[in-house]
Parts: structure tokens; C-alpha cells; sequence
């Protein structure tokens, strides 16, 4: 890792840009999005940039960027798209101890703006340290697809409720209380267009009752080693359970995805166990969350089992190795 991710507290910093063409735009866009004070320095600056500066987003400096004015700075970006200009500006910061980004090069920089999906204050970023930018966006696409526009008004909703959920207990019942909160609750309160502080405290009072701590069992399976032919339900439960009970051949590439602090038990076939359904119950008591996650199908006869012994059960359909398309054409 020859870039080390970090994320950049921009409140009371500056920020000095030079250049005022198409490259400059791109990052002032970016920059925008923080509180930081933006300098751009520019003799021929473009009517975009001109029209933040008159909305008081950034500064306009007529003339190019001079050693005095780095004092104080925090970043600098070398955006006039010309070699020479760029490196007199890359100097400039060295000299002044100051973190610069020459835009498109990347031996010239001392830092990466990565691609990034913003859900402010959720903010993903994306860097291929230079190696393959074609593919950081489609990372970014994905991801887009996966975090709705919801994403920051939940978070910031938690964010300020978050002293009063500590009247639940630290550990499985607070993390039941948040999983329900972004995974269920809250996409349904915000597309009800409710107030939000008002379902986290409906929520909250439900989990105080109890109504959040029931002890469940998903089952589920995979025929493949492939992690990217498990089905999201799948790749969900993995990252919530708290234990993953697995056949001895699930590998360990999907068992890379389970949550880190879960519980993990190896079902060998000439281990000596109590009844599957037992154990699953078992291991699901006081309130946990029990993946069983096979190598074949999971039988509606074990889901009946485990509800008969008291945990809830969910049924997730998998997808074989080599699934086998058959197509039918017509003349």
C-alpha cells in the first residue's frame, strides 16, 4: 500500500488551487463539499469558477500562486494542465512543507484524491493508487447503487441520537438496535418521510421491551468457493451473525466475510454433535444471532425444527457451483 487512506478533519483550513480550467473545476467541486476556505489562483479563470467566488464558495486570486502564499495552508493543487506551471507549484509546496496534488500526476504528488461515493457524513472513498482509475469507477458505480440517498439523513439521525441509545446494554443489544435502524426502520421511516428522531425513539422503546432481542437462526448455503456468487441476504448475514456455524467445506474465502468478533464452529462429518437443530438453538440463546451456512440446500424440516426449540428462522436460498443454463431457442 503505497498511499495510506485518511480522512482529513477541513474545518478552519485553507486550501490553495492553482489553475482555473476543466481540471481545476473538477477538483473545486470536490473541495466545495467541505468547510475548508478555498483559494484559487488563476489569470484567466473560468466563468464557473468566477460565479462560486460571487456565491461566496471560494477566493479568486488574478495572478499566479507566489511562495508567501502558502503560509498557513493545508493542500495545494496543481491544476493549470502545463508542465512547467505545475511543477513551479509542486516546488513552491515542497519548500513550504506543504501537501500538494499535481493533477494526472501521480510521481509529481504527495497525495490521491480517490473516487469517492458521498452520503455525507458516510463518505466511501475509492483509490487504485493510479493503477487503474477505469476500475475505481465502477467500484464507485456500485457502491452508488448499494447506498441510497437515505444513507446520510439516517446517519446523521443516529448521530444525534446516539446518547440515548446507550440506555441499552453495551454490546448484541445496542448493535441489534442500530443493524434494525439502518437495515429496516429507518429506510421505512424515511421513505414515510416521518420524523426520524421520533421512529429512533419508537425503536428504541421497542428494544428496551425486548421486542429487538429474539434469538435467531438464518440458514443458508453456497455450493461454490466463489464469495461473489454468494446472494446479498447471504453476504448480509455473514456480517451481522454472531456466530457462523459452517460445514468443514465452506471455504475460507467466504468465511473472510463474517464479522471479525463473531464466533466460528467447523462442522467435520465425523464429529461427534448434539442434533443440528439443537445446536443452532442452542447457540442462538440469550438473543444471538446464529448463521448456519452449508454446502447444500437447508431443508424447511430444520427451519420447522429450530422454530420448535424457539429461535426465529430465516431461509435463504443459494446458488450452486456451476449452475447449468439451459437455453431453449426458437426458430
Amino acid at each position: 500500500m503505497q498511499h495510506f487512506p485518511i480522512f482529513l478533519a477541513m474545518a478552519d483550513t485553507r486550501v490553495l488551487l492553482s489553475g482555473g480550467g476543466a481540471a481545476a473545476l473538477a477538483k473545486l467541486r470536490l473541495l466545495m463539499k467541505t468547510p475548508a476556505r478555498i483559494e484559487v489562483y488563476a489569470l484567466d479563470a473560468a466563468p464557473e469558477i468566477h460565479t462560486w467566488a460571487r456565491q461566496d464558495r471560494l477566493t479568486v486570486v488574478p495572478r499566479p500562486l507566489q511562495a508567501e502564499d502558502l503560509s498557513g495552508a493545508t493542500l495545494v493543487y496543481a491544476a493549470d494542465e502545463d508542465g512547467a506551471r505545475d511543477a513551479r507549484t509542486a516546488l513552491l509546496a515542497r519548500e513550504a512543507g506543504v501537501l500538494v496534488n499535481v493533477v494526472d500526476n501521480l510521481d509529481a504528488s504527495a497525495f490521491i484524491t480517490p473516487a469517492m461515493v458521498d452520503r455525507a457524513p458516510v463518505t466511501v472513498a475509492i483509490g487504485t493508487e493510479g493503477a487503474a482509475p477505469v476500475l475505481a469507477r465502477r467500484i464507485k458505480a456500485v457502491l452508488e447503487e448499494q447506498l441510497p440517498l437515505a444513507t446520510g439523513p439516517l446517519a446523521v439521525a443516529a448521530a444525534g441520537f446516539r446518547d440515548r441509545a446507550e440506555l441499552l446494554p453495551h454490546g448484541r443489544p445496542r448493535r441489534a438496535f442500530w443493524a434494525e435502524w439502518f437495515d429496516r426502520a429507518g429506510p421505512q421511516a424515511h421513505a414515510a418521510g416521518l420524523d426520524l428522531d421520533a421512529a429512533l425513539s419508537g425503536l428504541l422503546a421497542a428494544h428496551l421491551d425486548g421486542a429487538g432481542l429474539r434469538s435467531r437462526v438464518t440458514l443458508a448455503w453456497t455450493g461454490s468457493a466463489d464469495p461473489d456468487l454468494l446472494v446479498m441476504k447471504t453476504r448480509r448475514a455473514l456480517d451481522t451473525a454472531d456466530v457462523v456455524v459452517h460445514d468443514a467445506d465452506i471455504a475460507p474465502e467466504i468465511l473472510e466475510l463474517a464479522r471479525r468478533e463473531a464466533d466460528f464452529l467447523t462442522l467435520h462429518p465425523t464429529a461427534t454433535i448434539p442434533p443440528l437443530p439443537h445446536l443452532l438453538a442452542q447457540r442462538a440463546a440469550n438473543a444471538r444471532h446464529v448463521l448456519y451456512l452449508s454446502s447444500q440446500p437447508c431443508s424447511e424440516g430444520l427451519a420447522t425444527a429450530i422454530r420448535a426449540a424457539g429461535p426465529d428462522v430465516t431461509l435463504i436460498p443459494g446458488l450452486p457451483g456451476e449452475p447449468t443454463i439451459q437455453r431453449q431457442e426458437h426458430a
